[in-house]
């Protein structure tokens, strides 16, 4: 079942006095982030992009329950192309990775706080909506990777050299966003009895902060 988007209809959005945790699983989402914040001048919001120190879904999705105790907002970015990846090596012993993810995803739906932004395959697929309108799903980061070089982004690579490299990779790319955002938008959300669409559920993330509101 798909996924209503209860981030714009069941709870208050934008700026204010919030705090906001964001649980990503890689150095890159990390600095995207921090230079998010840092673009859109995001003094009111405390956002703590965080690099779990085990990966594994089970640490991930108990960490995200404990800091949505402290926090006004808890954020689990997923990037979907591993959990896809598990999925297909999985040879019958015990829960497979998507099974596991799902009962996670629907438990921590219940919370109130809590939203779970899949990217399917990966945070780069968000960074593809900005250069072009596309529904085509990617099973990994490998099969666009050659689609990124293009501007306003160039080169790209995912070294973090290259993400800090001024203006940052925020703000080149910052131009499209509106873009972006409305194409991501029209892939809908995640759904769970069809988890091989192209995603990119981070566009919520932006109205979640007020950044673009409809």
């Amino acid at each position: 079942m798909a996924r209503s988007n209860r981030g714009v209809q069941g709870r208050k959005r934008g700026l204010g006095n919030k705090t906001i945790y964001i649980l990503v699983d890689g150095e890159t989402e990390q600095i995207y982030l921090h230079q998010l914040k840092q673009v859109e001048k995001l003094k009111a919001v405390a956002i703590k992009p965080d690099l779990p120190k085990k990966k594994n879904l089970r640490d991930q999705y108990e960490l995200i329950k404990e800091e949505a105790k402290h926090y006004d907002n808890a954020i689990w970015l997923v990037d979907f192309d591993e959990i896809l990846k598990h999925e297909r090596e999985y040879r019958g012993k015990g829960k497979s990775p998507l099974s596991e993810f799902n009962e996670y995803h629907l438990e921590l739906y219940a919370l109130e706080n809590v939203d779970v932004l899949v990217n399917t395959p990966c945070l780069e697929y968000w960074y593809l909506l900005h250069l072009k309108n596309t529904r085509k799903f990617y099973a990994s980061y490998s099969a666009f990777e050659k689609d990124l070089n293009a501007k306003p982004i160039t080169g790209y690579n995912k070294s973090r050299k290259y993400y800090v490299a001024q203006p940052g990779i925020y703000a080149k790319l910052k131009s499209n966003l509106l873009d972006a955002f409305n194409r991501a938008k029209q892939l809908g959300n995640y759904d769970t009895g069809n988890p091989q669409q192209a995603k990119a559920e981070i566009y919520r993330l932006f109205e979640i902060l007020g950044i673009i509101t409809e």
